[in-house]
């Protein structure tokens, strides 16, 4: 599969840089953002040589750092003004991030190789129907991205964007790394081997998982990322946040004839738990186990199966019940969740 390096294009335009590291890392480094991540940009970009006027001489490794430090700084103050103006925002950035780093795939003929995400092929794979509903956030970091080409890649501004969302709605905050590379194309969407135990619901064939598995699915699917059992419980936690598409309110043109443009632009969107659907939370799992004792309300909770595969399943069920008395453990293993999904294939050893 082609790929697009952005180090090795951003190395060959730049000429002799003399970066004043301390004084970008103040900059970075103060606590309170800017009016705006554009001013901030402007205010750290001073410190910086022009990108264009230079071209022959590599960045040093410390330069690359500062300028991916600058970069990770001004997507994450971009996706908090983001979320002041929209915070339905957090639970579509951090289902894109999700899916272009989940269609990773191990290469069964050579040992520790790997293909896939996280590498920015999300924008390719926009017509693939688990994707529908993703073109609004892609578009928003999209416009993050014009801004912080020169430092990091796509698929970076995409996996940060994620993480400061969950920070944004209340979660914990998570440090990525950086250097991923972007693709030219999409991902497979079919699996190169696929994946099964006993039962037909567990049959894993795609790169994207399906919404039917059942618990022993979801083991082989996210086992297959290097997921734990804690860790992939965890992650899931994210249906906290976010809305599905109803057909409420729909175009009649629509319910003729149901295209993934009618789906993009569903008038009426429900919570998947309605109680704070833009704040994450343990709420998830509080909800998941007053469904397994059949108390939930009318309205209160829109499970697929893969949500109530975990708590019908003992030895998954034990997580739910971990994070529903504990948020701070919840908090913690989604952070490590995060970080083994999209952290896969990068190239710093800090994060950011």
């Amino acid at each position: 599969m082609t790929r697009m390096s952005f180090f090795g294009s951003l190395s060959s335009s730049f000429g002799t840089v003399h970066v004043s590291i301390a004084s970008i890392r103040e900059i970075i480094g103060t606590s309170e953002p800017p009016s705006s991540p554009s001013a901030f940009a402007t205010a750290a970009e001073a410190e910086l040589p022009s990108l264009t006027t230079h071209s022959s001489a590599l960045l040093t490794s410390q330069e690359q750092e500062v300028m991916m430090a600058l970069g990770a700084r001004i997507v994450r103050d971009e996706v908090t003004m983001h979320l002041r103006g929209d915070p339905t925002l957090a639970g579509p950035l951090l289902r894109l991030a999700f899916h272009d780093a989940a269609t990773r795939e191990a290469d069964g003929d050579i040992n520790g190789l790997f293909t896939g995400g996280p590498n920015g092929s999300i924008q390719y794979e926009l017509e693939w129907s688990e994707n529908r509903g993703l073109s609004r956030p892609l578009q928003v970091v999209q416009q993050m991205y014009g801004k912080v080409e020169s430092y990091i890649s796509l698929a970076d501004t995409i996996a940060l964007a994620g993480a400061a969302a969950v920070e944004g709605a209340g979660g914990p905050k998570i440090s990525v790394k950086l250097g991923r590379v972007d693709a030219a194309e999409a991902d497979p969407r079919k699996r190169r081997r696929t994946l099964q135990m006993d039962t037909d619901r567990s049959l894993v064939d795609t790169t994207l998982p399906s919404a039917a598995l059942d618990s022993d699915g979801l083991r082989l699917y996210f086992g297959a990322l290097g997921l734990t059992e804690e860790e992939f419980v965890a992650l899931c936690g994210a249906h906290d946040l976010g809305r599905h598409v109803t057909l409420l309110d729909m175009p009649k043109s629509c319910l003729k004839d149901l295209t993934r443009d009618c789906l993009e632009k569903a008038p009426v969107l429900m919570p998947f738990v309605s109680e704070e659907p833009d704040r994450i939370s343990n709420t998830y799992f509080r909800k998941l186990l007053k469904w397994y004792d059949r108390k939930v309300e009318l309205g209160e909770v829109a499970f697929i199966p893969t949500d109530v595969a975990m708590v019908v399943d003992a030895g998954l069920q034990k997580y739910v019940q971990k994070f529903a008395k504990s948020e701070s453990a919840f908090e913690s293993a989604f952070a490590s969740a995060y970080q083994k999904l999209v952290d896969s294939n990068t190239i710093t050893q800090e994060r950011y």
